[in-house]
């Protein structure tokens, strides 16, 4: 049997914790520190994982990151710093993506606002062009930071009622920006029977554009306030087994690997952040011993490109 592929999905990356804006009913830790990147990456590099780990371009609304002495609420040694650090132990192994622009109200870019509706409303109702323009800017900003990106991430399901223009229009920004022939895009999770990349489109005008699927929960989620420290913890406890059992004779992860599907999973920057706990990224190390202990070399870690390449050379 050769050997399955296995990656890791980190949405929501950055400074900002995207979900302080959204969770409005609960207290959150409204920042990230940079040095999360740092032990994040290097706990990765130990474990030899790979994948796809998203960068919010303009956070919130908050300010462009290639700007980064007039991003709100943001010191600019924490978004200078956080670069340095993504670029060191994040980007070597990881396939750089923006997660749209603000992970928030569409932003326009005429007035650098933030429009009356979120993301997801704006991509819906758009023509595959008005998604160019404006996926074109965040490949801008992470490009423009030295983070080079190779694909796009969905906030929510940003994308799922208009995939057609979205698709391509994704494919087309590549074009635009970088004059790229390939690039990826993540949008679906946990949907049945559809586990592997596929081609979404291909033409002169958008290139060949690949769709790559979750397969797992985010175990770590719980983590997050309002649970208090013990709570969480029992949360990742409990989520971590099913993933895979400690003996790794079940879970969702053995489950693919019995089927040699691609061993993807999912997680947020603030569910292993935790508000500032850090119970996710402790209960994430406990799942890369058991995926060690229990798979070793019969697994590869791959980048989000190169898992997108393997199923569609």
């Amino acid at each position: 049997m050769s050997k399955v592929p296995i990656s890791l999905i980190i949405d929501d990356g950055g400074v900002v914790n995207t979900f302080s804006y959204h969770d409005l009913a609960n207290y959150h830790e409204e920042l990230v520190p940079p040095a999360m990147a740092m032990l994040f990456g290097k706990l990765c590099n130990k474990y030899g994982v790979k994948g796809k780990f998203s960068v919010v371009p303009i956070p919130c609304c908050l300010g462009r990151l290639d700007e980064p002495d007039k991003v709100n609420h943001v010191p600019e040694a924490n978004i200078r710093a956080f670069v340095e650090y993504a670029k060191k132990y994040i980007a070597p192994s990881f396939s750089i993506t923006p997660e749209l622009l603000t992970h928030f109200l569409a932003w326009n870019n005429e007035i650098r606002k933030g429009m009356h509706w979120c993301e997801d409303t704006f991509v819906g109702k758009s023509s595959a062009e008005e998604i160019c323009d404006y996926i074109s800017i965040g490949l801008q900003i992470l490009d423009n930071i030295g983070l080079h990106p190779t694909g796009v991430s969905s906030p929510w399901k940003t994308g799922i009622n208009n995939e057609d223009n979205y698709s391509k229009g994704i494919g087309m920004a590549f074009k635009k920006t970088f004059g790229a022939d390939r690039c990826f895009y993540f949008l679906h999770s946990r949907e049945a029977g559809f586990t592997k990349p596929r081609e979404v489109c291909n033409s002169a005008e958008t290139g060949r554009v690949i769709t790559v699927p979750n397969n797992t929960i985010d175990a770590y989620w719980g983590s997050q306030n309002p649970a208090t420290f013990n709570q969480a913890v029992a949360s990742v406890r409990e989520k971590i087994d099913t993933l895979l059992t400690a003996d790794g004779k079940s879970g969702r992860l053995r489950e693919l690997y019995e089927a040699n599907e691609p061993l993807v999973m999912i997680t947020h920057w603030q569910s292993l952040y935790s508000d500032g706990r850090m119970i996710g990224l402790n209960g994430f190390e406990e799942l890369l011993q058991r995926i060690q202990k229990n798979f070793g070399d019969n697994v590869e870690w791959m980048k989000f490109e190169d898992l997108a390449k393997h199923y569609c050379p």
